[in-house]
């Protein structure tokens, strides 16, 4: 474009719009669409290099959370629509899926970065491997030996699964829990999330009584509950997503089952949660990151707290505290990675990912970088709702835990008070009639 001359910039999608995750693809689009307003509503993303300012444009398609379908979608969003930069579709799972396929894309000419807004890089096939490779100082290589910043173009927004768990094995044990019930659900996320559960709660002193594993589609948690309530456990931890964690909550009331402590990882999280259940909120715990409130939850259009009232204004519902800031932050991380390099050149975008080391790049989220992988060095955070009424809208959730990896043994210098907002309640309250 001209100087001075208004250019666009092309962002590209795949998520399941339809099919059996598209509730989360729902909370999702309404967080990269607020965005989406907000940059447009002030020219778009600044082009240095061009002296203009470019719109944002979209182009989507469904994938109804098939891989298969996701993968259409990509090569075609790269090859044909040539798309400047995409985010990717819901999962753990379609990260995986994906990788292979955006890599040998660059690997012939077609450099687009493919961003895993919703899911985590899946890299070592246990939770020893993980922290063995942190400890060793290693970095992500090929088989040429060639570091992961000169190939790789599928980059994650979410930390991996370990410091997550640190942070909820913190809280389990900061609060005197001593027996858990696992229900995971069966996707990679589910496993994932298991793996680094089971390798770290010995290390508080922490049993496991039972873990059940359920499909995607479950529609019954009455079998779940039952075994449950003989056991007793001090807490429940469930890995769910959001449709299947919704429908947890719903059967435990109906059931008048109340556990002591209740971890539901993407259940709560959504404005379709606070809906449904209003005031039954209070107390469950759940995946997170800095959004809304934490001092590090900044990003180009304010503090997580203004854009949560900036999506209260728009949509008149609560937001979303894990999955739609986490789409919301990548869609902030595709910007600045433009706006940084000054243009669309797609080596000169590329070549923000590892500069953002010595100058992380704000979001609501926090501060984000990349080190080791394509995956960022950001700490694990558990959420909580706290003194939740029938009117919350988000700022009910505080953030009652975070890690950085120190249960596995890796220094950093950091400071979790930065992160968390409030101690956390237990035991968790009674459900409200």
């Amino acid at each position: 474009a001209a100087p001075g001359k208004v250019a666009v910039v092309k962002f590209g999608h795949t998520g399941p719009i339809t099919g059996v995750l598209a509730s989360a693809e729902t909370i999702c689009k309404t967080f990269y669409e607020l965005w989406t307003e907000q940059a447009n509503a002030r020219g778009g993303i600044f082009l240095s290099r061009q002296d203009a300012r470019a719109l944002v444009t979209w182009i989507t398609y469904n994938d109804m959370a098939d891989t298969g379908r996701a993968s259409t979608n990509v090569e075609r969003l790269i090859t044909r629509d040539k798309v400047d930069i995409i985010y990717g579709s819901y999962g753990t799972f379609q990260g995986f899926a994906q990788e292979p396929l955006v890599n040998r894309l660059a690997a012939e000419g077609f450099k687009t970065i493919y961003m895993v807004g919703n899911g985590t890089a899946v890299k070592w096939e246990t939770a020893e491997q993980f922290y063995k490779y942190y400890m060793e100082d290693k970095i992500l290589r090929d088989s040429k030996g060639r570091p992961w910043t000169d190939w790789e173009y599928t980059i994650w927004t979410e930390m991996p699964r370990a410091f997550h768990i640190e942070a909820l094995v913190k809280v389990l044990q900061k609060v005197g829990v001593k027996s858990v019930v696992v229900w995971e659900i069966g996707t990679l996320y589910g496993a994932e999330s298991r793996k680094f559960l089971e390798f770290l709660l010995p290390k508080a002193g922490i049993s496991i009584l039972a873990k059940e594993k359920y499909p995607l589609e479950i529609l019954d948690f009455t079998p779940l509950i039952t075994k449950a309530r003989s056991l007793n456990p001090d807490a429940i931890i469930q890995f769910s997503y959001p449709g299947d964690g919704m429908k947890a909550i719903q059967d435990m009331i109906s059931l008048k089952y109340n556990p002591k402590l209740f971890y539901n990882s993407l259940g709560v999280t959504s404005g379709e949660a606070y809906t449904k259940f209003g005031a039954n909120l209070d107390g469950i715990m759940y995946q997170s990151t800095a959004f809304p409130k934490s001092p590090k939850s900044r990003g180009a259009f304010g503090s997580g707290v203004d854009v949560m009232k900036a999506y209260v204004t728009k949509y008149g519902l609560a937001p979303d505290t894990i999955d739609g800031p986490c789409a919301y932050a990548t869609i902030e991380l595709m910007a600045a990675f433009i706006e940084r390099a000054g243009s669309t050149d797609k080596a000169a975008i590329h070549a923000q990912i590892a500069k953002a080391k010595g100058n992380p790049i704000p979001t609501i989220m926090g501060p984000i970088y990349w080190d080791r992988g394509p995956w960022p060095e950001l700490p694990g955070v558990v959420g909580q709702h706290i003194g939740t009424t029938k009117s919350s809208a988000g700022e009910d959730a505080e953030i009652v835990g975070a890690a950085f990896g120190e249960m596995g043994g890796i220094p950093r210098k950091w400071n979790a008070k930065d992160w968390e907002t409030k101690a956390p309640v237990y035991p968790k309250p009674a459900w409200k009639a």
